[in-house]
């Protein structure tokens, strides 16, 4: 309980200076987001009643305090170019992005498990090496061009999919779900080469050690020494890695939704910067930020409970 306490602390502490960069660096930003929201046009009275309203006249400090008390209560602000709750705005699109990030996780997971194991059992054979292969290939390729890649193939000459024709979770769930699979392809087979690397390797590295000698002399045969002995220490570092993966694939749903015309969070958060709406830009840094962090600490914790030795060496 104590190393959980600690990285409680660490998390929240860590969640605290990320919501105070945030909010810092787009106060350096140069601009006017009084004059972004009224238009070149408007009056120099005008301008000024809006920045008395939104506060922008303030102290840095206390309109920071002010932003983070009303944050923690869910309280998100007003967005300046729609004069709209911000919380409003992103409700009905946060679950898009969310579910497209939660779909390629599991895809990962469902590909990269067996394919990691059956490579490390097959190590160094043609089908290893043509794997690999593969998957410097997957991993070299970025969100987006793999996204224009299978937009092409399986859109527009196969017309397995019609490109830009999203469906809402509100009308049909099912359709919804059934578009979103080629976005998250296209999310996931990066991550998935990377886990099988991992996986791969640490399964190799696992397999050089003492005690999988020791369970070989009693008699134990390969499968029995993999999935009881090998297994749970070579995931490990890729439980590690799939922590750092989910996070990332929250980003990378936000790159994807460009590509494939989804209106998730990605659309407002470039629509916001455009505008100068940094109510709704921070709003969606730092729930992204939260994500990677929870996540992180998600991490530490299962870490902790797989190898308890964990909490004596931190």
């Amino acid at each position: 309980m104590k190393y959980i306490g600690k990285k409680l602390v660490t998390m929240l502490m860590t969640l605290l200076c990320i919501s105070f960069l945030v909010y810092f660096a787009f106060d350096l930003i140069p601009g006017d987001a009084a004059l972004a929201a009224l238009g070149t046009d408007a009056s120099p009275e005008s301008l000024a009643a809006l920045r008395e309203q939104l506060g922008l006249n303030r102290p840095f400090l206390t309109r920071y305090l002010a932003w983070l008390m009303d944050f923690v209560r869910g309280d998100f602000g007003t967005s300046y170019k729609y004069h709209m709750p911000v919380a409003d705005m992103i409700a009905s699109k946060l679950p898009i992005t969310v579910m497209m990030a939660f779909i390629s996780f599991l895809m990962m997971i469902v590909v990269s498990l067996p394919l990691g194991i059956y490579t490390a059992k097959h190590s160094g054979k043609h089908i290893d090496r043509f794997i690999m292969a593969l998957n410097q290939i997957m991993m070299s390729v970025p969100h987006f061009f793999m996204g224009i890649i299978i937009t092409y193939v399986f859109g527009l000459v196969l017309k397995l999919f019609t490109p830009g024709g999203f469906v809402s979770y509100e009308t049909d769930f099912v359709g919804f779900l059934a578009y979103l699979i080629f976005p998250c392809i296209a999310i996931a087979l990066p991550k998935i080469a990377m886990s099988v690397k991992m996986l791969r390797s640490s399964c190799i590295e696992e397999a050089k050690k003492d005690y999988v000698r020791t369970a070989y002399s009693k008699g134990n045969n390969t499968n029995k020494v993999l999935y009881r002995h090998v297994l749970k220490n070579a995931m490990i570092p890729v439980i590690t890695l799939w922590g750092m993966t989910l996070a990332d694939m929250l980003v990378g749903s936000i790159v994807i939704e460009q590509v494939f015309n989804i209106p998730g969070i990605g659309r407002i958060l470039l629509t916001s910067i455009s505008y100068r709406d940094y109510p709704v830009v921070e709003t969606i840094i730092i729930l992204i930020a939260t994500v990677v962090i929870v996540t992180n600490f998600c991490v530490d914790v299962i870490y902790q409970l797989i190898d308890p030795r964990i909490s004596v060496q931190d």
